[in-house]
């Protein structure tokens, strides 16, 4: 059994395929094969391939994406999924319109790794679960402490938005992967301690 993620943008070409590649790929180097990384669009271009933008990034680091495709995000995808995280906080509301129940699994990335942080702050994640030995114990835990420390930290109107680089210049596309990259390591970071 592995942690499922869900990370949704608008077509599911740009920005979720990117974070999904690049938050599978640090988890994998960190405990392999507890983690399976996804993604989908809320208005996703299916079966279309990752955007040159994104994919250039991903060759470069020597992230294999080759057989990726497109797809619609739907309330029955979300059934398998331990936690969800939007590029927007737009995708975020859309996937709780899919699935309601989702409130307390549905994050944006960056509010995602945000909120590990602040609540790790306040009191260390190896002491609030403290005796969940393994990955799915830990992230079955984990979004209910994230939900709490939600609604202890605010940040400006889209602050925990990344911008959508389609149909713009290279520079966009790092952009965003940085500050993709920037959450995901933050998320690993989060993993890492318990090894």
């Amino acid at each position: 059994m592995s942690v499922r993620i869900l990370t949704v943008c608008t077509g599911n070409i740009c920005r979720s395929p990117y974070a999904q590649f690049a938050l599978q790929h640090a988890l994998d180097e960190v405990r392999p094969g507890a983690f399976e990384v996804t993604s989908a669009g809320t208005h996703a271009m299916v079966d279309y391939t990752v955007e040159p933008g994104s994919a250039h990034i991903l060759q470069g680091r020597g992230i294999a994406h080759d057989d990726f495709a497109a797809r619609q995000i739907t309330e029955r995808m979300l059934d398998d999924v331990d936690v969800v995280l939007p590029l927007e906080v737009g995708h975020r509301k859309l996937v709780l319109s899919y699935s309601p129940r989702h409130l307390k699994r549905a994050f944006t990335m960056k509010e995602f790794a945000r909120l590990l942080d602040s609540a790790d702050a306040r009191e260390p994640w190896t002491q609030r679960l403290a005796g969940l030995s393994t990955p799915e114990e830990r992230w079955a835990a984990l979004p209910s402490h994230l939900a709490r420390e939600r609604g202890l930290s605010r940040v400006d109107e889209g602050a925990d938005d990344i911008a959508d680089p389609y149909r713009r210049p290279q520079e966009a596309f790092d952009r965003m992967a940085a500050e993709v990259d920037a959450a995901v390591e933050r998320i690993v970071a989060f993993e890492r301690q318990f090894s």
